[in-house]
């Protein structure tokens, strides 16, 4: 019978986490912190018995689950986490969709989809996304969302800032909720904006627009109905859209 090979037990020595890794060990992340630390041997007779060295701080950085909605500390060198709540795996390099697929996205990174790529999921959470080919379902974006698509899209999207660049004809069945909206190309859809809808010279809004306040440039163009009371809609209202729903108000997959 073949016997495994004997792990070692190491504790994090930032947050005290401990797991088990190969005895040869040199250094590792903490599965739980992400944060990075050495290891070398203690001089003990006990060839398992290994003492850490912490790695100089870099800073770091804090990120959310978006499933559970915890917390933690990560290491900048860190490619990849484990939420220490839940469990959930959390991606945190950069994700590139060149060609048609269905897949769950969770990552801190930023999200590209191609122009000749598509991308179809009920659970697509990023960084930041630019936006060439199809998107299908529902994306969060922690930082900007540049759309470039000259495509039909039934996505619903929730980020900071979102963008509509000067050679996009984009089409969005689903709202589109954020902080400020910068249009600069063509966009049909429903706007919910908690801050400014910008419409610079050369775009064109088509859409059911709730905002704040609303500009539009010399050049541009906004045609549709425009609420501008200073208040957001009520819950009520957006479920009076056909197909739409408060964004992260329901589960966004069958696992939660």
């Amino acid at each position: 019978m073949t016997r495994l090979p004997q792990k070692a037990r190491f504790q994090c020595p930032g947050c005290g986490f401990s797991q088990f890794e190969p005895p040869q060990l040199i250094s590792t992340y903490c599965q739980s912190c992400g944060d990075y630390y050495e290891v070398h041997p203690s001089g003990s007779c006990n060839p398992l018995v290994l003492s850490v060295k912490p790695r100089k701080p870099d800073g770091g950085h804090r990120i959310n689950c978006h499933r559970c909605g915890a917390s933690h500390q990560v290491s900048s060198h860190a490619r990849n986490t484990l939420c220490p709540s839940c469990n959930a795996a959390i991606d945190l390099c950069d994700v590139v969709i060149p060609s048609p697929t269905s897949r769950q996205i969770d990552t801190r990174g930023k999200l590209l989809i191609a122009r000749s790529g598509s991308l179809s999921s009920s659970w697509i959470v990023c960084g930041a996304a630019h936006i060439e080919g199809r998107i299908t379902g529902v994306l969060k974006s922690e930082g900007a969302v540049h759309l470039s698509t000259n495509l039909s899209c039934v996505c619903q999207i929730a980020a900071p800032t979102v963008i509509i660049e000067k050679n996009a004809r984009a089409k969005f069945t689903l709202p589109v909720e954020t902080g400020h909206l910068e249009v600069r190309g063509h966009l049909t859809g429903i706007v919910r904006c908690r801050g400014i809808v910008h419409v610079r010279r050369g775009g064109r809004l088509e859409a059911e627009v709730h905002a704040r306040a609303v500009r539009v440039d010399k050049g541009g163009a906004l045609v549709g109905a425009c609420h501008v009371d200073g208040t957001q809609p009520s819950e009520s209202e957006g479920r009076s859209v056909p197909g739409a729903q408060p964004l992260w108000s329901v589960p966004l997959c069958p696992a939660c």
